[in-house]
């Protein structure tokens, strides 16, 4: 009668749990990223249909000053909402938001912009600004850690899409 676990079985039960993981670690890591990229996604298209709204509440002057800021630092992958005033931005309206698990935010087309911010009239309409320039509509790309892309698309009237594969 044989007592304990020989060596031999103990190496087998080894490469068969190796063997397994193998394939199971690379599948957790996709369905991790995927649902990093997910959230944050479904999160920053949150917080811009947020401050569209209270950009829709809040009486603006006509070069658009008063109206609620969302900065976006592509740098270190963070953004905020703030109460501004001239051109200043005075009041943390949110706290701010650092992307998990390695989820960037960049403006497609514009990739190097460091600092990006966003803002919406009374009508809506949103006023994307970077580095010296300013648009009307646009797409911020969020990209994963393990590369894959979702966008959010703001059109020139307001309309804001997100979670869109491409």
């Amino acid at each position: 009668m044989q007592k304990g676990i020989a060596t031999l079985e103990i190496i087998l039960a080894i490469m068969i749990i190796g063997v397994l993981m193998k394939f199971a670690v690379p599948k957790a890591a996709q369905l991790i990223d995927a649902a990093a990229l997910d959230y944050e996604t479904k999160r920053f298209y949150s917080e811009l249909r947020f401050v569209q709204t209270m950009g829709k509440s809040t009486p603006n002057s006509p070069d658009n000053t008063s109206a609620p800021i969302l900065f976006i630092d592509c740098t270190e992958n963070y953004y905020q909402a703030f109460k501004s005033t001239s051109n200043d931005i005075t009041q943390a309206i949110r706290e701010p938001h650092y992307s998990s698990h390695g989820v960037t935010i960049r403006l497609k087309d514009h990739e190097t912009a460091k600092n990006i911010t966003v803002n919406f009239d009374s009508e809506g309409k949103a006023h994307i600004k970077y580095e010296s320039f300013s648009l009307n509509s646009g797409s911020l790309k969020l990209t994963s850690r393990l590369g894959k892309n979702k966008y959010i698309v703001i059109d020139s009237v307001g309309r804001i899409r997100g979670s869109l594969n491409k």
